[in-house]
């Protein structure tokens, strides 16, 4: 998803990117509750796991907490919002920090 992320900035489709990263970052989420025995019924779930069992307790960054937060608020205005769209600068902002969260929750999974 990364990939089809960063070939949507290419083409600076900023809706499209701005939900693929942010399916790039759940998706690595998902995997890392899934490989402790957790499990969320919704993003805002996820975004509340990620919190309380990995961020309080210093597995992942806190800087993760605020930018999954934030790529929450993106996926939303990318895919329901018809009056404003994801801007060029949102998304490039997300570029960087999607991949180093996809390569920590990566290192945490592989640590187990």
């Amino acid at each position: 998803m990364l990939k089809d992320a960063n070939d949507m900035v290419e083409q600076k489709r900023w809706d499209i990117a701005a939900n693929r990263f942010y399916y790039a970052c759940y998706h690595m989420l998902q995997g890392l509750f899934i490989s402790r025995g957790l499990s969320a019924k919704s993003h805002d779930g996820s975004l509340t796991h990620l919190g309380q069992d990995f961020i309080l307790t210093g597995i992942i960054d806190k800087k993760f907490g605020r930018f999954f937060a934030r790529m929450v608020q993106l996926r939303q205005k990318a895919d329901y919002n018809s009056v404003a769209d994801v801007t060029e600068a949102e998304v490039l902002e997300m570029v960087p920090l999607s991949k180093e969260f996809v390569d920590q929750v990566e290192a945490v999974i592989s640590k187990q």
